[in-house]
């Protein structure tokens, strides 16, 4: 896989790590506004959350982009650096996976507070309660 190949893809990660941040900001004030009971502060986090979780599906788009244009064998390699599953070789592709590693970090968090979140005010009805029941399989 070429330094280019590899750049466009950290250059993608790298806009990845700031739509997560921002979704773990606006969670974490989600998460105070829940505390205070503040409907009005709680539905316009919830809005407020959803641009970036767009942009993040546009990154997951580009991903598929660069992986569609590359050969096979780059495909596999470019797929296995963006799942963990391989360590990078130069310094740009230590530099994608050692992003890849930070957002999958930043995302295991955001993950675990919307979920808290989530069943906290959804309860038995919440969608990680749900999927937990097996009713979104």
């Amino acid at each position: 896989m070429d330094e280019q190949v590899a750049a466009a893809a950290l250059a993608t990660e790298r806009k990845r790590y700031e739509a997560l941040s921002e979704v773990m900001e606006l969670t974490e004030e989600l998460s105070e506004a829940i505390q205070r009971q503040d409907q009005v502060s709680i539905r316009m986090f919830l809005g407020m959350r959803q641009e970036p979780i767009n942009q993040l599906r546009e990154y997951q788009n580009m991903r598929r982009q660069i992986q569609r244009k590359l050969s096979e064998e780059d495909g596999r390699v470019l797929r296995a650096l963006l799942s963990g599953e391989a360590e990078g070789t130069t310094p740009m592709t230590k530099s994608l996976r050692k992003a890849v590693d930070q957002n999958r970090h930043l995302l295991d968090r955001v993950l675990k507070l919307d979920r808290q979140l989530s069943i906290k005010i959804g309860g038995d009805k919440s969608f990680y309660a749900e999927m937990d029941q097996g009713k979104h399989l």
